[in-house]
């Protein structure tokens, strides 16, 4: 799978790394992509124990096509290449060798050729995965599993061996996580933007979702084999890791390893058009303007949960889908259609019934319930004020007693 893989749909690069020092082997392998960064993040390595542990640190630094201006690239990219002793090269990439340490940094320069502003860090992301795959096919990466991070993050001492206990079954993992940042103002509005995914994710679990989990881009460790299944990191500007993750849930389990804890630098950034930075900043905003920080009603699973606790009976009315809509509210009827249920009963309407409601959550997936949600916050059941459904949400409730 993963040769194929390579062959098929890898990006070029993978091509590029060939007649590698024969010696060379790393125990774990880390990607992360960067774009107006400075080198100061690699100083945690130098900090921590993880510089023992033997990995390599694929570093894509890259910037769109429609950025002019490469002078932080160009910085981050002589820093770090001057942080060790140069072992190998080719063209776009080179190879450091951090000093004293078993570990290395290869460097994957795509800011002298940028990157396609569609593509933005999906592809960033998918080139420094693709050339994991391809060094743990060499035998130079021992482990099978991808992590994936960011340059805003500080990795925990157990960053590696907490992925260790995790079952053959499972596909991918996902970092606890939280913010800090010394400036209060901006602490204070990722504060309640994490406070609103970690209520996100309850309400998931709580209507009994299959996809309650964090699409966090810096968070993610993921087998190289299904990795490869999926074919890889979606090309996209933004929400990249929703994706990958929401196609890499249908292969395996997803595991929250709760224990394990990264820590997010929390700063406003325009680096992707959605995600933390943005929304950090739209807060900012709103509350300079008294503006408060609104997100859905927990009212809204409710009608999730009770979708998916008549799962089983959409089998049996399968034919009158009418019968089936009296069992839910108008909103989650009208969201349900919204988003095709019509067609997937009618594609499956001779399929038997262990094989229907598998399929069902296949295709109500997390981009589906996201559809769901927003179309019934939408149409009806507005957003209220995030202090107040943490307050009226018994998942949350519940979840802190």
């Amino acid at each position: 799978m993963i040769e194929k893989y390579l062959q098929q749909y890898a990006e070029p690069e993978v091509i590029l790394i060939d007649n590698l020092p024969a010696e060379l082997r790393y125990h774990h392998v880390v990607v992360i992509p960067a774009y107006k960064e400075s080198a100061a993040f690699l100083k945690q390595f130098n900090e921590s124990c993880l510089l023992e542990q033997g990995f390599l640190l694929i570093l894509v630094v890259n910037q769109p096509e429609t950025e002019e201006e490469s002078r932080l690239q160009l910085a981050l990219q002589t820093e770090v290449l001057e942080s060790g002793s140069l072992l190998w090269q080719n063209q776009n990439l080179a190879l450091v060798q951090l000093a004293d340490s078993p570990s290395a940094i290869l460097v994957v320069d795509r800011f002298t050729k940028s990157i396609p502003a569609k593509q933005g860090v999906g592809l960033a992301r998918k080139i420094g995965a693709d050339l994991a795959c391809q060094l743990m096919q060499q035998q130079v990466v021992l482990s099978q599993w991808i992590h994936s991070t960011d340059a805003d993050a500080t990795l925990p001492a157990d960053y590696f061996s907490a992925i260790k206990s995790c079952n053959e079954d499972v596909a991918i993992a996902t970092y606890n996580f939280s913010h800090q940042c010394e400036d209060e103002k901006i602490y204070q509005a990722n504060a309640l933007y994490e406070q609103a995914m970690r209520y996100y994710v309850a309400g998931l679990t709580y209507a009994n979702s299959s996809y309650n989990f964090y699409t966090i881009g810096s968070l993610l460790a993921f087998k190289a084999q299904h990795y490869a299944q999926v074919r890889g990191f979606p090309k996209r500007s933004a929400g990249e890791d929703f994706y990958l993750i929401n196609k890499l849930s249908k292969l395996g389990k997803v595991l929250f390893i709760e224990h394990s804890t990264v820590i997010l630098k929390a700063r406003l950034s325009n680096r992707v058009p959605f995600g933390t930075g943005p929304a950090v900043e739209k807060i900012i905003t709103n509350a300079e303007q008294g503006l408060g920080y609104y997100y859905y009603h927990p009212a809204i699973f409710d009608d999730l949960k009770n979708v998916l606790a008549n799962l089983d009976t959409l089998f049996e009315l399968r034919f009158s889908l009418n019968t089936w809509f009296e069992k839910l509210s108008t909103n989650s009827k009208h969201a349900l259609l919204s988003i095709g249920l019509t067609k997937f009963v009618e594609q499956h309407l001779n399929a038997k019934k262990i094989q229907f409601e598998k399929q069902f959550i296949v295709w109500f997936d997390a981009f589906k319930t996201l559809k769901f949600i927003h179309h019934i916050r939408d149409n009806g059941v507005e957003s209220i004020l995030l202090s107040s459904a943490l307050e009226q949400a018994c998942f949350m409730q519940s979840s802190e007693n």
